[in-house]
């Protein structure tokens, strides 16, 4: 598959593939991947919507709006900060046993800790026990979630030539977007029928919990289309036939250039989550819980945002093809912190002054195409930036790792509001997300045209991190 695939990237430039002219095997992982980031991202952002109107069923009576609103976000943040920890694990697992059976292996667990969120009782039933419970479900769903897209990118990026990686990079990341998209439909529809009007009320009671269940089946469905139509990693296959070491791929992914790669990573996709959460995940808590909006007038909107962020992606995967992703992510930071923080505060000043609930979200909408919509790009350049040995490693700890400070958002906020209302205290995050998003990418190589076999060889890393420190090195040498 691998000579195929350098053999369709030479001659990319007479006859542009598509991916329907994609082998049919590198079809079936490129819609595995993308079915997985669909399945992924509903376990995830289930609590951000489901459960905002539905927090006070876990917080005590007599809590504030500002401790009840706190609790929501500890909640989200519990699933990120575990997400790292599984991101290694299992990313070494699919550096040295395989790419499949790591996702084999993680999403069982994703699916059982989903349905559990189901069956946990109240602050009436247990007291604060049952928020406790449930901060060590997500807590521990968060490390296998990790796991559970350790492997998927590496999987469609290696079956996928030279000149489609920005295209199928869009398409297996359409999953996010699709899959924020059904978690607020299912919201929605839920609320219609059962709105959340007090303890009391149904929804509050007993409604949140059908999202989970509904989650946790569509997690198992996956595992069952996964299984049967993806086989394992080229890497694997050679150590099984003794060709090829054993290896330590976290050892390696911390030492020379490996090492000055992740650092990089780091910074830009730590820039990149920020944006993200400060726009997506604090939206539903701030507008419902903070700013009195409708908690279905907010779900629509996220719906309609969420499906033209899926159309975006593959202007944006083209836009990186054809210009370069590093150049893409540069100038993405730079909306971010302008553009997006502008119309971010318009929208949140609109909502506090009662405006139209329509306006509201469509603002917001055009903020999270800002923010998320450099994620194909972000995913794609990930994979190009380490070579096979470390890919899936490399990409689970610069992907994840790099939630970790981003994932104590909810925390920022409370510390910003010393400076500016609650409210807009987002604001303020973004403007730094997008300067650290710019920051990372300027200090990386550009990876449009490199081989994957060759990563690490044939890097041009000029302007970059690697350049600078190799001459800083280059430097103390000489003196000496």
């Amino acid at each position: 598959m691998q000579a195929d695939t350098r053999r369709a990237s030479r001659t990319g430039n007479e006859n542009p593939p598509t991916l329907r002219s994609l082998p049919k095997k590198t079809r079936r992982v490129t819609n595995a991947a993308a079915l997985g980031f669909y399945v992924d991202v509903i376990d995830i952002y289930l609590p951000t919507v489901v459960l905002a109107p539905a927090i006070i069923f876990f917080a005590p009576p007599e809590s504030s709006l500002a401790t009840s609103t706190t609790m929501f976000y500890i909640i989200f943040a519990a699933t990120l900060l575990a997400r790292p920890f599984g991101a290694v694990v299992f990313g070494h697992i699919a550096d040295t046993v395989g790419r499949r059976r790591s996702v084999s292996i993680a999403i069982p667990c994703v699916a059982v800790l989903t349905l559990a969120m189901a069956a946990l009782p109240g602050y009436s039933s247990i007291g604060i026990v049952a928020y406790v419970l449930m901060l060590a479900v997500r807590f521990m769903g968060g490390f296998f979630m990790g796991g559970a897209t350790a492997g998927l990118p590496a999987l469609a990026m290696e079956s996928a030539p030279k000149n489609l990686r920005g295209a199928v990079g869009a398409y297996t990341n359409i999953g996010y977007p699709l899959g924020a998209a059904t978690i607020s439909v299912a919201a929605a529809i839920v609320l219609h029928y059962l709105p959340a009007n007090g303890i009391g009320s149904s929804y509050v009671q007993w409604g949140w919990r059908m999202p989970f269940v509904l989650g946790a089946v569509a997690t198992l469905g996956f595992l069952i289309y996964f299984r049967k139509v993806v086989t394992e990693s080229l890497p694997a296959e050679s150590q099984e036939q003794g060709t090829t070491p054993r290896r330590r791929p976290l050892v390696e992914l911390t030492r020379g250039r490996n090492r000055r790669s992740l650092i990089q990573i780091l910074i830009m996709m730590s820039g990149v989550w920020l944006g993200f959460h400060a726009i997506s995940s604090a939206v539903p808590g701030v507008l419902v819980n903070y700013l009195g909006q409708s908690a279905s007038t907010v779900s629509q909107g996220l719906v309609a945002a969420n499906i033209i962020l899926a159309f975006c992606y593959f202007g944006y995967g083209a836009l990186g093809q054809r210009i370069g992703r590093r150049k893409v992510l540069m100038w993405a930071g730079v909306s971010v912190t302008t553009l997006g923080a502008s119309l971010y505060a318009v929208a949140l000043l609109n909502a506090s002054n009662g405006g139209s609930g329509v306006v509201t979200m469509a603002l917001i909408g055009i903020c999270i195409v800002l923010a998320a919509g450099i994620f194909p790009v972000s995913v794609t350049y990930i994979t190009e930036r380490f070579p096979t040995s470390v890919r899936a490693t490399g990409f689970a700890v610069g992907y994840s790792v790099a939630t970790m400070l981003p994932a104590l958002y909810s925390f920022y906020m409370l510390g910003l509001e010393l400076l500016v209302p609650y409210s807009y205290t987002p604001v303020i995050l973004v403007v730094i997300a997008g300067c650290l998003t710019t920051y990372g990418a300027w200090l990386g190589p550009e990876t449009r045209d490199v081989d994957l076999d060759a990563v690490g060889a044939d890097l041009g890393e000029s302007n970059s991190l690697t350049s600078n420190m190799d001459d800083l090195q280059a430097g103390e040498v000489l003196q000496k």
